[in-house]
């Protein structure tokens, strides 16, 4: 099995290290990672600025792009080769909820499910890397797991999925078994936060991100708050499918209003 690593924390952060060495144990695998942190990048690729790719001392190489700009050089020529699993972390914090949509992590995962590659992006829930070594030896297993059911290592005859794990940060023997789980919902961000600039302008920053609004049995809040590996899968289609028939009435209105006039 050959696996492609990337994360939006950097190559040098100690979240991307565990996952290699645990990852490295049972598969042929390959790291691709921004030179800088990338949090809350998304899907970005850069298309207006030029792209390099050095190898650190370790073997790692980095790129001075987004987790997405990686996963995407990776796979259109830098390998030379295809692989058979594309994973995205360890990543410092939680990726739940709302979060999905913005993270640099799941990102680089979807990147490579675009791309017809089983995915999965692994995130701890609690910023700080506590219990990081149970957290990857948790990511090895689910890996492993994939495996042995036959859901990676099949080449181009392996169906594409994208998966989000979030890990408790907690010893590996107190975690919870793999929970199934919907997103949750957070709470709007909090508010912008500004300063003055030392030239008397005011600067603005992001402010931190909502708690959680709906953190029910079955999403992955409330699993994680159980302490269960809470496990989502995600898909790209961002269609409202429950509202075609509606949308399809509002349309013809349109139509006809426009013809009318």
């Amino acid at each position: 099995m050959k696996i492609l690593i990337s994360n939006d924390d950097g190559y040098q952060a100690p979240g991307i290290t565990a996952l290699y060495e645990a990852l490295r144990t049972v598969a042929d695998v390959e790291v691709v990672a921004p030179e800088h942190n990338n949090s809350a990048k998304s899907n970005a690729l850069t298309l207006h600025s030029p792209l390099y790719v050095h190898r650190a001392a370790n073997g790692f190489r980095y790129v001075n792009g987004t987790p997405a700009d990686c996963v995407h050089i990776a796979l259109t020529g830098l390998l030379g080769y295809r692989p058979d699993l594309v994973v995205s972390g360890i990543n410092n914090g939680a990726n739940m909820g709302d979060d999905t949509i913005y993270s640099g992590t799941v990102g680089a995962a979807m990147e490579g499910y675009l791309f017809g590659i089983p995915s999965i992006a692994f995130s701890q829930v609690d910023k700080g890397w506590g219990e990081l070594e149970s957290a990857a030896r948790k990511a090895r297993e689910i890996v492993q797991q994939m495996q042995s059911q036959r859901l990676v290592g099949l080449g181009a005859e392996a169906q594409p999925w994208l998966l989000n794990v979030n890990i408790p940060n907690m010893p590996y023997e107190a975690l919870r078994p793999l929970k199934l789980c919907r997103l949750g919902r957070r709470h709007a961000a909090e508010r912008v936060i500004t300063q003055e600039s030392p030239r008397g302008e005011v600067m603005y920053w992001i402010g931190g991100a909502g708690a959680a609004k709906d953190a029910a049995e079955g999403t992955d809040f409330h699993a994680t708050a159980q302490g269960h590996v809470a496990m989502t899968p995600l898909k790209v289609d961002l269609t409202d499918h429950d509202h075609l028939a509606y949308w399809a009435q509002t349309a013809a209105r349109l139509v006809a209003g426009a013809a009318g006039a």
